[in-house]
């Protein structure tokens, strides 16, 4: 993902938080000091949870990508496929069907 796109994804994120929490303020649900932590700890949250999303496609991506490859090639040799970007199977492919190269 391009850094700009990331940059601009956070901003928003930023963004819808301190939006909720000017409302939960606001209609008295929560005080300014308690919505300050609460978002900086909803920020926190989101990020661990977008982090461990990423995680998993990684790893997807390696797993299908391994499968269509070859007997006999490394990691590296996955590695080195994955980011030419050429071949690589879909992560949303099923458990109990083959790997297909686009």
């Amino acid at each position: 993902m391009s850094p700009l796109v990331q940059e601009a994804l956070a901003s928003v994120l930023r963004w819808g938080l301190a939006l909720a929490a000017g409302w939960l303020v606001q209609h008295g649900i929560w005080t300014q000091a308690a919505a300050t932590m609460y978002v900086a700890a909803a920020a926190l949250a989101l990020v661990s949870l977008g982090w461990s999303v990423w995680q998993k496609y990684v790893a997807r991506s390696k797993l299908m990508t391994a499968l269509i490859m070859p007997a006999g090639r490394t990691e590296n040799d996955v590695a080195r496929k994955i980011a030419s970007g050429i071949g690589v199977p879909s992560v949303t492919t099923a458990k109990d069907v083959v790997p297909l190269v686009p």
